[in-house]
């Protein structure tokens, strides 16, 4: 039995594909090279049962239904289709995966060349956000959820989540939410006519509200948002209140293009030193990652006012830095290599730091309870930093830790950093982490300040 049923899908693959390269062929932005050679991408159908006109190029298949075309996958119980005009139909339940992305809906039409088409009842995953709506239509660089939610909490009841009349989404470059609203369970905290957030890796930042204490600044609340003005344009505000500090919001413009990102903003910014800088405004440039093989570089530059204290004056920074693919050693210990080249102009008394620096981590995880980590910077610098804010006070550091989860709701952290330079610590940082769900309360206590730290956060999945 199933030799027969591994003849017939490879004989449906070798008929269908033959056929479709007929409609494909003449597809101009999708199957063309530049030299106006026919890019060639079959598709393969696997099914129980599947009945299929070679005149017409429609198709019936039912059982376990599985289409592919290059990375895309669509899968359900029944299906109709026409290879000539690369079109399926799915009036039942239907899952469309691509790399990133998986969708569950009902009442599916999609076009696998195009990469056009609409599904209803939707639920799935769009990179790390879990997405439903009551239709999502497809396009080639985007999807826009109707009826929409958005959350990183995989809950059936989320602890928060963003609800939108209409969310487009370009995976892993950013989201727009129109006449959305901010949930924390069945309460809504806020709503905006219009939202934005990027999506970039790294970049991505909670709309909800980020809650915390510090010995130093006392109790905190604090608030990330954005509004699209134009295409690739954004306004920005992180409105932060300490009880000791006051109001301190850093706020600006962005401009995400596809091969950089602009970012203009004013305002005060703390340190993990509790050190505070005042930009009145700075300018940022920041490339994307270029990858050369294992490789990949990124560059910043940036130039503003920076004013501490009784310093002031105009600061530019130009920062070049490479990083190394992770290095396997084994299951269980992975090493990150890194290093670069920062040039540092000060206007307050023009003085000149030229930056050289090498980071190596070293990271094993024993068993899935434990994880042990080190990392070993090395700073070549010319000169110094007349603001404290940057200020660079040891050649040296190593940095390390342990941690270890104690059961599903609790982690216990230890974190260390060693002036190797002048052979005393630093820091001593002790954490205990209680999870709620998909919120994280951190209390942290740092030994060598006598500090205590307590912060609120949404668990990043």
């Amino acid at each position: 039995m199933q030799a027969k049923k591994f003849m017939f899908c490879a004989s449906v693959y070798m008929l269908v594909s033959s056929i479709a390269m007929i409609g494909q062929a003449a597809d101009q932005h999708e199957d063309k090279l530049k030299d106006g050679s026919v890019i060639k991408v079959p598709i393969s159908i696997e099914a129980n049962k599947l009945s299929f006109s070679d005149l017409t190029g429609d198709l019936l298949a039912k059982g376990n239904v599985i289409l592919t075309k290059d990375v895309q996958v669509i899968s359900a119980e029944e299906m109709r289709g026409n290879t000539k005009r690369t079109e399926v139909w799915i009036d039942g339940q239907g899952t469309l995966r691509e790399p990133g992305t998986e969708l569950v809906g009902m009442g599916t039409h999609y076009n696998y060349t195009s990469r056009i088409g609409d599904m209803y009842k939707v639920k799935g995953k769009v990179g790390k956000e879990y997405l439903s709506g009551s239709k999502v239509e497809f396009a080639p660089e985007k999807m826009v959820a109707f009826d929409g939610t958005v959350t990183l909490c995989p809950a059936i009841v989320p602890d928060y989540h963003l609800s939108a009349e209409k969310v487009e989404i370009w995976p892993g470059e950013k989201m727009i939410a129109h006449n959305a609203k901010f949930w924390i369970g069945k309460r809504v905290i806020y709503s905006m006519a219009t939202y934005e957030t990027s999506l970039v890796q790294d970049e991505q930042k909670s709309a909800f509200p980020r809650i915390g204490y510090n010995s130093s600044t006392g109790f905190r609340i604090s608030q990330y948002l954005e509004y699209p003005l134009a295409n690739r344009l954004v306004a920005f505000a992180d409105a932060a209140y300490y009880s000791k500090q006051g109001f301190e919001p850093n706020y600006g413009l962005i401009s995400r293009q596809k091969a950089y990102t602009l970012k203009l903003y004013q305002g005060k910014e703390e340190n993990s030193d509790d050190e505070w800088i005042e930009r009145q405004p700075e300018l940022m440039l920041q490339m994307d990652s270029k990858r050369l093989g294992k490789v990949v570089g990124d560059f910043t530059a940036t130039s503003g006012r920076w004013i501490e204290d009784g310093v002031s004056g105009q600061r530019q920074d130009y920062k070049l830095y490479f990083r190394r693919d992770p290095i396997k050693l084994g299951d269980k210990t992975t090493v990150k290599v890194g290093g670069g080249f920062e040039k540092v102009n000060y206007g307050f008394d023009d003085s000149t730091n030229n930056i050289w620096s090498l980071k190596t981590t070293v990271t094993v995880k024993p068993s899935e309870r434990l994880q042990t980590w080190a990392t070993y910077a090395y700073h070549y610098q010319t000169g110094t930093s007349p603001y404290d804010f940057d200020r660079i006070d040891t050649s040296r550091e190593v940095f390390a830790g342990i941690k270890y989860n104690v059961d599903a709701k609790n982690t216990a952290i230890v974190k260390i950093d060693y002036d190797v330079d002048h052979n005393k610590m630093k820091d001593l940082d002790y954490t205990w982490r209680h999870n709620l769900h998909c919120l994280d309360v951190d209390l942290t206590y740092r030994a060598e300040r006598d500090q205590w730290n307590v912060k609120l956060s949404t668990v990043e999945w």
